[in-house]
């Protein structure tokens, strides 16, 4: 290489690229986005429809734990909380259930992100649980009994697709779980933030008083 050669290469890198040389690179980086980003998009959409599922089979269990309960108890719904004997703090209907369960984990919605002291993530319709029987309940394939629960950053907003979960971070002080969500006919409707909420491709998981689940957005429940 000649001397003269040299110093057009210096000139060259001194400037950077050529403009050509620009546009290329810029072409790539197009293409390579283009090929990345909808493989990631595809693979949140899987991840989140992997979750979804596992919360339904949660629910199918927590469905059939609910209904092995009336039967043992003569129809009797399992309470929201019961009084236990000798202790300060009562039993919910999560402790009254978890003997009917094989994996205590179908409590913890796997979606849930509220951190580590968050709450399982499922809740009990507080106003079907004070009927007490289940002969009280006209259509049970159509009743909601546990679904997506949350606590509520937007209880005001009229549209329940738009209400949107608190995610409590690590740093949080603990708070207890929200086992109960409240429905429009209970008095604590208004304030009361504990809501059923759109936890899973913008839908929650709704467990009914006949056992079976479906994934429904919460307007579609009727919570309006």
């Amino acid at each position: 290489m000649s001397p003269g050669q040299c110093a057009l290469c210096s000139r060259r890198f001194a400037h950077g690229f050529t403009l050509v040389e620009l546009a290329v690179i810029v072409v790539m980086i197009g293409v390579i986005a283009g090929l990345i980003l909808p493989a990631l998009a595809k693979a949140r959409q899987n991840a989140q429809k992997a979750t979804a599922v596992q919360c339904v089979d949660n629910g199918r269990s927590i469905g059939a734990a609910f209904q092995k309960y009336a039967q043992d108890h003569d129809g009797a719904l399992v309470p929201a909380t019961r009084s236990k004997p000798g202790q300060k703090e009562a039993e919910n209907w999560t402790d009254l259930l978890d003997g009917y369960v094989k994996n205590h984990n179908v409590w913890h919605c796997p979606g849930c992100r509220s951190g580590k002291h968050g709450h399982f993530g499922v809740g009990y319709n507080r106003h079907l649980s004070k009927l007490g029987k289940m002969a009280a309940i006209r259509h049970p394939g159509e009743t909601v009994a546990f679904g997506d629960t949350g606590e509520i950053a937007n209880p005001e907003e009229p549209n329940p697709d738009l209400w949107r979960e608190i995610l409590h971070s690590s740093s949080d002080q603990p708070r207890k779980p929200a086992l109960i969500f409240e429905t429009p006919s209970d008095a604590d409707w208004k304030t009361r933030p504990n809501r059923m909420v759109n936890r899973h491709l913008r839908r929650a998981s709704v467990i009914f008083v006949d056992g079976h689940v479906d994934l429904k957005r919460v307007r579609a429940v009727g919570f309006e």
